[in-house]
């Protein structure tokens, strides 16, 4: 009869229990504690490449405190005005339709006012151009008129583009800080994105098509989403974003709609008087993006032109102008011969309601 016998050492895939007299007969676990030791040094591995892959990427980024550099620069402007006692006579919000078509010194030369201030942002729905209006431009440029520029996406509820532009700019740093409302994470955070390529460039890495349009090595600090053009050009990129994540699922009438009656009515209690202008657009190509093709445009026009008249508020419609390819340098953003005619129509219409 013989008898079995223990193996010398333990298989490489058997852990051995070994009772530590050093730590008062506690057992450890020699397999356990090297695989956690190769798992931590795989994860500071990846950290490590990240992060140099980070700091490539953030030589050509912004670091925007309102987690787009465009709107920081947009703050700055406006508390420098603020700081210089200066304030605005017309102030112009809404998306980038707005931002890349409006000219403050040709609006002026046009009317003869003296400040006109473009808070346009590109991307910002209803939701977020109340906020910012609101909150941020009236109470640092004190304007006398506000004109509020309006397309098709502005007020559709379930666009999944607006809620995540408009959640950016929620959750930015910069606005908590300037709403005295900044917590304790933000501020670990701002002061992280000093240090850490990794969290200065993580606002771009959630949104991808944002890292490809904002990437600029030669200047970082520009961070716009709109490049100006002149030749018109579909990209296929604007036009999938647009179709998929601003337009998709045209739904009318909730959030966005109701943010519009809160923006409105909060700009006439503070007695500024307001304009509602209807931005052009290529409407072969940019009615086609609505699920329901015109008619999405046509339900929404609806609606604007009710709201604009249930509350007696001056419209002015840049549709009327019999657009083409010409004037734009995509769908909804105007050229420089576009920016012309539009700007020449505010004013006409700015001097005709005696604003």
């Amino acid at each position: 009869m013989s008898m079995n016998t223990l193996p010398a050492t333990p298989p490489d895939d058997q852990d051995l229990i070994v009772i530590d007299t050093a730590r008062n007969g506690l057992a450890s676990v020699p397999g356990w504690r090297a695989r956690g030791g190769r798992t931590t040094l795989i994860v500071l591995a990846v950290l490590l490449v990240a992060e140099l892959i980070a700091r490539v990427l953030a030589g050509g980024l912004p670091n925007p405190d309102w987690n787009f550099a465009q709107t920081d620069r947009k703050v700055e402007e406006m508390q420098a005005m603020a700081a210089a006692g200066e304030t605005a006579d017309v102030v112009l919000i809404g998306n980038s339709s707005v931002n890349a078509a409006f000219v403050s010194e040709d609006l002026e030369r046009l009317t003869g006012l003296d400040n006109f201030y473009n808070a346009g942002l590109d991307g910002s729905a209803i939701r977020q151009t109340e906020d910012w209006a609101l909150n941020v431009v009236v109470p640092l440029t004190r304007p006398e008129v506000v004109v509020i520029g309006l397309t098709s996406r502005d007020l559709n509820d379930a666009s999944s583009a607006n809620a995540e532009v408009f959640d950016n700019y929620l959750t930015s740093r910069g606005r908590a800080r300037f709403m005295g409302e900044e917590t304790s994470g933000q501020r670990v955070q701002r002061t992280l994105s000093g240090v850490s390529a990794l969290v200065q460039v993580s606002p771009f890495i959630r949104d991808p098509a944002a890292l490809v349009t904002q990437y600029s090595p030669g200047n970082p600090d520009s961070g716009e989403f709109v490049l100006p053009g002149e030749v018109y050009n579909l990209r296929p990129l604007d036009v999938a974003r647009t179709r998929e994540r601003a337009l998709n699922d045209y739904t009318l009438g909730g959030i966005e709609l109701e943010s519009f009656g809160r923006l409105v009515d909060g700009l006439q209690a503070a007695g500024i008087e307001v304009v509602l202008v209807e931005m052009p657009f290529v409407a072969e190509d940019y009615l086609a993006m609505h699920p329901n093709g015109a008619a999405d445009y046509d339900a929404y026009r609806a609606t604007v032109e009710s709201f604009a008249s249930g509350r007696n508020l001056a419209y002015l419609d840049l549709t009327d102008y019999p657009w083409t390819t010409d004037e734009f340098y995509d769908f909804l953003h105007v050229n420089s011969t576009g920016i012309a005619i539009v700007n020449q129509a505010l004013a006409d219409g700015l001097l005709a309601a005696g604003a």
